[in-house]
Parts: C-alpha cells; structure tokens; sequence
C-alpha cells in the first residue's frame, strides 16, 4: 500500500510539470519520515522510506513513459 500510495503521489508531481515540485515532494516525504522516526516510540524501519522511494520514482517514470507512449500514438 505504501508503494502504490508514493507511486500515484509520482504521478501527481509529475502532471505539475514543474521540477521544483517533483523536488519539494521528494523532500517532503524524507522530512515526514524523519520527523515521524523522532516523534515515534520505537525503532523505525527503514525499509519503510526505501519502499516511499522507490514508489515514488516508479510513479515519475510510469508519468514520463505515458507521455511517450501517448505522443508516439498521435503521430502514428
């Protein structure tokens, strides 16, 4: 759920069209797992904030490759 969650925030960032926004949102997500990792009781995974990641540039990549896909099947 994690993955698909940072996926479709990707894509999301991605239709802004604006590299500071793909930016900002790749910073926020580190800064929200930092300050849940201070607020929190326990340990906590890392594992979590490498799946945010990954899904979140699997998301920008699936945006980008749409658009490739849509603009080769308008010159087509």
């Amino acid at each position: 759920m994690l993955f698909l969650t940072a996926a479709s925030i990707g894509v999301c960032a991605g239709m802004m069209r604006s590299a500071f926004s793909v930016a900002f949102i790749a910073f926020l997500i580190v800064a929200t797992f930092a300050l849940a990792t201070l607020t929190s009781p326990g340990p906590a995974s890392y594992l979590n904030l490498l799946i945010a990641i990954l899904g979140y540039n699997a998301g920008l990549i699936n945006f980008l490759a749409g658009l490739l896909l849509i603009r080769r099947l308008r010159a087509a």
